[in-house]
């Protein structure tokens, strides 16, 4: 009697337990799957890539789109192709949320019974350089001006500092209004092609940016320096500001074609990695921005001195370089790789 008593109850307390135990799991599952959506950072303006720049870690970005450094391993991990965290590299581009993977098309052909996968193609290489509008180029004839700075406050012949107040000679007969802004430059010598020695053009040095403050008459304003790459003197010449691509894509050449190194940025004799180079290679050979070109030292003749015979040593790779601007018969490069000195007259060939 005792155990046909006991019995209910032994399957009745079973019952609830077994029940308690699936509604825990529940409340735990529920639990994980709101924890997780809670950590899950919001990205800053719901931005889904990014492409790094010179000067960018993990570290920093986490900052600039998290708004906290510390989730850099997240970024990490949402990026495998990141071998070494301390290593991104400008160009690379970096997955700032968890994408929800594209699929290929698929097309079914019902007689043929095959399948067509659509290939995906990944997004290109970009090459990203700050300084793009300190870079200067080579101008077949001088460029041409608008105007001039005339003086400055206080009165100096060399004015460097931003935020100096200058004097130039345009006012309401050109119609220039106040906020209007110039690129300030300067032609500085002539360019002869190392090989040929025929007059290239002027080399033009860009120094600054200024912007209109008061127009003062017909032909006089005043203006503050925005930006100072050089130093700018009285007689500087001004134009109206023309932008500077600072980021390409990484594009292969179409035609074989060859070239020489015509002159460096800062005069010097010879050019390295980061420094900027002028070619003899133009839009009318079909470079684009974003081509790339190997470098090479010219072939050298050396003598045997077991037979006494002169032997040609063949051209030798001594870096890479990619174009940023590109006129009609030059073009202005940055070097990216260089395992020795870069001289004026090395040869360029273009990557294909």
């Amino acid at each position: 009697m005792k155990i046909k008593l006991i019995l209910p109850f032994l399957i009745l307390f079973t019952a609830l337990s077994v029940a308690a135990d699936k509604a825990g799991d529940k409340d735990m599952e529920s639990k994980k799957d709101m924890e997780s959506k809670s950590t899950e950072p919001q990205v800053k303006d719901n931005v889904s890539i990014y492409v790094v720049r010179p000067g960018d870690s993990l570290w920093k970005i986490s900052q600039n789109f998290y708004n906290t450094p510390v989730l850099w391993p997240r970024l990490w991990k949402l990026n495998p192709a990141i071998d070494k965290p301390h290593r991104i590299y400008p160009g690379e581009v970096i997955s700032l949320k968890r994408q929800i993977p594209r699929l290929p098309v698929v097309e079914f052909d019902p007689e043929k019974r095959d399948f067509i996968i659509g290939d995906i193609d990944p997004p290109p290489p970009v090459f990203y350089f700050s300084k793009a509008h300190k870079a200067g180029f080579i101008s077949h004839d001088e460029w041409e001006h608008m105007g001039t700075i005339i003086n400055s406050e206080p009165p100096r012949i060399m004015i460097a500092a931003e935020n100096t107040l200058a004097y130039i000679n345009l006012g309401t007969e050109k119609n220039v209004e106040v906020g209007d802004t110039f690129t300030v430059f300067k032609t500085s010598k002539i360019v002869f092609h190392p090989v040929t020695k025929k007059r290239i053009g002027y080399k033009v040095a860009i120094l600054g940016e200024l912007e209109v403050h008061e127009v003062l008459g017909e032909n006089l304003s005043s203006a503050k320096i925005t930006a100072s790459n050089r130093e700018m003197h009285r007689g500087a010449r001004i134009r109206p500001t023309e932008e500077f691509v600072k980021e390409v894509i990484i594009r292969k050449g179409r035609d074989r074609l060859d070239g020489v190194i015509l002159e460096n940025r800062n005069n010097l004799l010879y050019a390295a990695q980061n420094d900027i180079v002028y070619i003899d290679a133009g839009s009318q050979d079909n470079i684009v921005p974003g081509n790339t070109f190997s470098i090479f030292q010219h072939p050298r003749t050396v003598k045997d001195l077991d037979t006494g015979r002169n032997l040609t040593v063949p051209r030798y790779k001594i870096g890479k370089l990619v174009v940023i601007n590109v006129r009609r018969h030059v073009s202005t490069g940055v070097v990216i790789k260089s395992k020795r000195q870069i001289s004026k007259g090395d040869i360029v060939s273009l990557d294909l």
